[in-house]
């Protein structure tokens, strides 16, 4: 108790030894480990904090906080291979949280396992269909492999409920590119920058879109002026 007053007081430095003594001293509590674990990481000790992660996972394999946590210190850590051996399990609750189905979809396609990334991040949307982050990383997955029309829904359904996110916009502006729908294209990706996008990516995807449509539009001749002349 003393440990965990300390760290909920903003004391990280003394909260991590009092909470290593008790550990110590055989303290069967496993919101010893998620609270040390997160103590830990404030400290930037992740090593020892995956540690406690896992210690508290060992309790009870389905706490979210230690999922979340540890898997994200394994994408970091670029140990994909754990990433996938923590999360792709059978499970007493199917659904994973949004940072689980990313970090395991991350972790799928840098192993070139796309189309297991590509479902992982499916079925996270079928859960919280409003995560403009996971709609995003799976509208990049589908541009990375030419499905450019599978992006571009996803895409328009993510942008319905979230109307204002400029990261859709750029995205769903490539995409549209993409297929050739440049007046679309140009309106989403005026609209990223509109809302703040400063990124030199929707900068020049613009760009190349006006240059674009300015090529394809095609002037009016000018009218011949009769000639006065018999």
């Amino acid at each position: 108790m003393f440990g965990s007053s300390l760290f909920f007081s903003g004391d990280i430095a003394e909260a991590i030894p009092a909470l290593r003594e008790a550990e110590q001293r055989g303290f069967k509590d496993n919101r010893l480990h998620l609270i040390l674990a997160s103590a830990l990481e404030s400290n930037h000790d992740v090593p020892a904090a995956e540690a406690e992660w896992r210690a508290a996972l060992a309790f009870d394999p389905e706490i979210t906080a230690a999922l979340d946590a540890l898997s994200t210190d394994l994408v970091n850590d670029a140990d994909y291979a754990s990433v996938i051996d923590l999360l792709d399990k059978p499970r007493v609750q199917p659904q994973r949280t949004p940072m689980q189905c990313a970090n395991l979809a991350l972790a799928y396609s840098r192993t070139a396992k796309p189309d297991q990334a590509i479902q992982t991040l499916r079925d996270g949307l079928n859960t919280t269909p409003g995560s403009a982050a996971l709609a995003g990383q799976l509208a990049g997955l589908l541009l990375e492999n030419d499905r450019n029309d599978e992006a571009a829904s996803v895409l328009e359904l993510a942008l319905s409920l979230n109307p204002d996110d400029p990261r859709l916009h750029e995205a769903l502006g490539t995409a549209l590119a993409r297929l050739n729908r440049m007046p679309e294209a140009r309106q989403h990706l005026e609209r990223a920058i509109a809302l703040g996008d400063t990124s030199p990516e929707a900068k020049d995807n613009l760009a190349k879109v006006l240059q674009s449509l300015g090529a394809n539009q095609t002037p009016n001749p000018r009218p011949q002026t009769p000639d006065p002349r018999p």
